[in-house]
């Protein structure tokens, strides 16, 4: 299942990559692709994923996340 989330505080591509680091991390989240110019992240992650896992693992390393549709 494809979900999106809306990350500030990216500034470079080494933000990018960091992101990707954390959410490939989460065991049920699969396909990452950040984009800092939208400042979006797009992922596959399993149907009964809790988005709160994702938010909280970006926002505990000082970026801000929120879930978009």
């Amino acid at each position: 299942m494809e979900k999106k989330l809306n990350i500030q505080g990216m500034s470079c591509q080494h933000c990018v990559g960091r992101v990707k680091k954390y959410l490939e991390a989460i065991e049920t989240v699969s396909e990452v692709h950040v984009d800092l110019e939208n400042k979006e992240a797009v992922f596959n992650a399993a149907a009964n994923m809790d988005m709160e896992t994702a938010i909280k693992t970006i926002n505990g390393f000082g970026f801000t996340a929120k879930e978009t549709s």
